[in-house]
């Protein structure tokens, strides 16, 4: 059984399979600031996804990250690393055109509840 968490006309916001989680894509809800605020901002949305599930941090296995500029690479890890703490998930980063040009990051989270 699939459920759909924040269904919208195009995608939800997360789906539960079988224990499992996936999030849709997260970019930045106030895209004029900088990679370091952009990143922040994310990750404070993945949290609160996780935790409308009764999940957190800790529940996350791959996460996967996708930035504008790889010149950012450096400035996104030092929020992310301090973020992440010390059971990080599998991850991937990849040089991306993003869905607007003021978005600086996206990230897509799975994991198991």
């Amino acid at each position: 059984m699939i459920e759909r968490i924040n269904p919208g006309p195009r995608a939800s916001q997360m789906v539960l399979i079988d224990g499992r989680i996936e999030t849709s894509g997260i970019v930045a809800l106030a895209p004029q600031g900088d990679i370091t605020a952009q990143t922040r901002c994310v990750l404070a949305q993945l949290e609160q996804w996780l935790a409308q599930i009764g999940a957190g941090k800790h529940n996350i296995s791959r996460v996967q990250i996708w930035l504008a500029d790889m010149a950012e690479f450096a400035a996104m890890n030092a929020v992310y690393d301090a973020w992440v703490g010390d059971q990080p998930p599998v991850r991937a980063c990849v040089g991306a055109a993003l869905a607007a040009p003021e978005y600086r990051i996206e990230i897509q989270a799975f994991g198991q509840r």
